[in-house]
């Protein structure tokens, strides 16, 4: 009895002994790791401006990464020449010039709109100033804790600009108006089809989540089925290497006339039926969006009739998509109907999003997806690269753009800003871009990172005026 004592007795202390011992691990772990940065919370500009033909603007404040729970955040408006609730609005609504908002846990953004009373009457020199005037204590408020809204459009000269890509998932697509010093992010699978405005009757598909377009010898849309689709799994996917597969992406360069989907018809019976495959939505793994059918032709009133199904399905679904020649493309999602994606034309130059590409596979040219790729306007803009070895970003100025040859390609800038392979990622510092705007402004533009807190999908760009436009 007193052995089978001694041998419990023995277990116990050997048992609390183990136990102290993995709780000393486990704290000198603790204490090896690093402590995180610092989350700080900001606005993504420090000056905005509201045109005469905008009704409103939406203003963010970002934080370095997601919080883990609800963060409230207050924000202080004053007004010089305007008076809340007379002449602007904001939604929420500001209570003793406070306006309270909450950062939703598992998220890093949070954000408000200021609107203009209707039919006011300003004369340009009216502006509001925002101040960060509080955030939870897990959240630190940055430098750029100020912001100046000026109830007329602005001309930037030049900013840094964090880009909220999304981070890891590499989430958003980013529309950026240097001139605006505004950024517009939108999520890159909330659209499936862009319908080109103006005088062509085209259709891109969203390049953003690797879509593609496959043309039927069929121009019914009920007859086709399942069987129309053998092997197109396989081949129609930018994980199949099939150098067949460039015919069904639009053409990389932007070039209208080369989309995977041909020209709409004016004769009804031309236009094909065509399977989609919609790609990879945001996250990790990527979900998969899915495929559909469909039908494009133009409609009575100078616009496009969409008709779309799912493969099987016997009956299809219309929308209706009119023109609007302030835009470029107007856009659906097969589900939501009619979305907003991209600003007006003339509202926007370069673009950042993960794109589907093209790379050569020994010596096959395949549909190729790639991170951070850098977009132009091909309707309004152009661009230019500088080496540093011919003249710096700091000393580059309006004498030097005479010497610069200018491109319409959508990917004048794409990937030649940054090195991916080997890893990690790094931006290339022996060269910048020049942009030359809508209304001939010319910026120049470097990139500063590619990642932030070592995670790609959040880069850093800087940009400044070289020449106003006339």
């Amino acid at each position: 009895m007193n052995t089978i004592n001694s041998i419990e007795k023995l277990l116990k202390i050997c048992a609390l002994a183990f136990s102290l011992l993995i709780i000393a691990l486990i704290s000198a772990c603790s204490e090896d790791d690093p402590p995180l940065p610092d989350n700080v919370a900001a606005f993504e500009s420090a000056a905005l401006g509201i045109s005469d033909t905008e009704d409103e603007l939406t203003v963010k404040i970002t934080a370095s990464r997601a919080v883990n729970k609800d963060v409230p955040v207050t924000v202080s408006v004053s007004g010089e020449g305007v008076t809340y609730g007379v002449d602007f609005t904001t939604s929420p609504a500001a209570v003793s010039n406070v306006v309270s908002l909450t950062m939703a846990n598992g998220t890093n953004e949070v954000s408000f709109t200021i609107s203009k009373a209707e039919g006011i009457l300003l004369d340009g020199d009216e502006k509001l100033t925002f101040m960060i005037a509080s955030a939870a204590s897990s959240v630190v408020v940055g430098e750029q804790a100020e912001l100046v809204v000026t109830f007329a459009e602005i001309l930037s000269a030049g900013a840094t600009m964090e880009i909220s890509g999304g981070g890891a998932s590499y989430g958003n697509k980013v529309f950026i108006d240097l001139s605006a010093n505004r950024q517009t992010a939108v999520n890159r699978a909330a659209w499936d089809l862009g319908f080109a405005m103006g005088d062509d009757f085209r259709v891109i598909v969203n390049s953003s989540t690797t879509m593609m377009a496959r043309a039927l010898d069929k121009n019914d849309l009920t007859t086709v089925t399942a069987a129309d689709t053998v092997g197109f799994k396989n081949e129609m996917s930018v994980s199949a290497f099939n150098p067949d597969a460039t015919d069904w992406i639009d053409d990389p360069s932007g070039d209208i006339s080369k989309t995977a989907v041909a020209a709409i018809s004016a004769t009804a019976t031309d236009n094909k039926v065509y399977i989609i495959n919609r790609g990879s939505g945001v996250g990790t793994p990527a979900p998969a969006r899915g495929w559909k059918k469909v039908r494009i032709v133009r409609n009575d009133e100078g616009g496009y009739t969409l008709q779309h199904a799912d493969i099987a399905s016997t009956t299809f679904s219309e929308i209706q998509i009119s023109k609007d020649n302030a835009y470029q493309f107007k856009y659906i999602h097969f589900e939501d109907g009619a979305v907003n994606v991209e600003p007006a034309k003339a509202r926007w130059d370069i673009a950042w999003t993960y794109f589907t590409n093209t790379l050569n596979n020994n010596g096959s040219i395949i549909p190729y997806a790639y991170q951070d790729i850098v977009l132009q306007n091909v309707s309004t803009v152009q661009t230019a690269k500088v080496l540093a070895a011919a003249v710096t970003y700091s000393e580059f100025a309006e004498g030097d753009l005479a010497s610069l040859t200018f491109t319409g390609n959508q990917i004048g800038i794409g990937a030649d800003w940054r090195r991916t392979s080997p890893s990690p990622a790094v931006v290339y510092e022996d060269r910048f871009y020049v942009i030359k705007d809508a209304d001939g402004n010319y910026y120049k533009l470097k990139f500063n990172a590619i990642t932030k807190d070592g995670v790609r999908g959040t880069p850093q760009v800087e940009f400044a005026l070289v020449k106003k436009g006339s």
